[in-house]
């Protein structure tokens, strides 16, 4: 028997989901939640094999119960319900630990064979994500190798204490993205943008956005030519990374 854990914020929803899952002989909802709070309470507090989480979570509750689960109960599998066609909203999802994702344009049906797909240990991505997905491994390689080239630069003399994420953010400040737009970009809240800003700002001792890119670069420049006055040796730029795109595209939100 496939225990099913629904996570949706409209309860008739969770009702009628497992009034209709309810019908299959070896698929049982076993609870409900509401919020990430709930979920979590409830998968600590019963056995579930596939917790099914709607992407239209207030709060980025759907990525945070996918990455709890996924970390904290590996027995159970991750489902995300209601997506978009949107590559990089499936590579989000995926990068938090879903096994796989239900589109809203697909079936009960579909839902029925993706549950037990999951069960069985399957991943289910659509062929169309496979190059999408080896991308964004090889844009996640590079940027590891730029920051470890970062941390170990012989011109490189006092740590900045910056994040990796602060880092990407920083390289996206240069590139003149708004909050806004860095948001859009890593697909994450506003108001977390605002708060790597402000650490960033605060860890370099600068008051703006500009200095902290001039900043950052000096701390890349050569600790004897430039440093002598000369001006022939040209000055290492902070390895800055390129945000990921799928399909020649920026990556945008998830549609609410």
């Amino acid at each position: 028997m496939i225990r099913v854990l629904v996570v949706h914020k409209v309860r008739l929803t969770c009702d009628l989901m497992a009034a209709a899952l309810n019908e299959e002989p070896d698929i049982r909802v076993v609870d409900f939640a509401r919020s990430a709070e709930e979920a979590a309470t409830k998968l600590d507090s019963s056995p579930v094999d596939v917790v099914l989480v709607n992407i239209n979570l207030p709060d980025n509750d759907a990525l945070r119960i996918t990455r709890s689960a996924s970390r904290n109960n590996k027995a159970a599998k991750v489902l995300v319900t209601g997506l978009v066609q949107s590559k990089a909203a499936v590579l989000r999802c995926v990068e938090e630990g879903a096994a796989g994702y239900v589109l809203e344009e697909e079936s009960l049906q579909d839902l029925i064979k993706k549950i037990r797909a999951v069960h069985a240990n399957q991943f289910v991505i659509a062929p169309h994500m496979a190059g999408a997905m080896i991308a964004r491994l090889a844009e996640l390689k590079r940027q590891v190798t730029a920051i470890r080239t970062l941390a170990t630069a012989d011109s490189y003399n006092e740590p900045t204490e910056l994040t990796p994420r602060e880092w990407e953010i920083l390289a996206l400040i240069e590139q003149g993205m708004t909050n806004q737009q860095i948001a859009d970009s890593l697909i994450i809240e506003l108001g977390t943008v605002k708060n790597h800003v402000h650490n960033i700002l605060r860890k370099l001792d600068v008051q703006s956005r500009k200095h902290a890119v001039i900043f950052a670069r000096q701390l890349m420049t050569s600790n004897g030519a430039n440093k002598a006055g000369d001006k022939t040796a040209p000055a290492k730029r902070i390895p800055f990374v390129q945000p990921a795109t799928y399909g020649g595209r920026q990556p945008g939100a998830y549609a609410a």
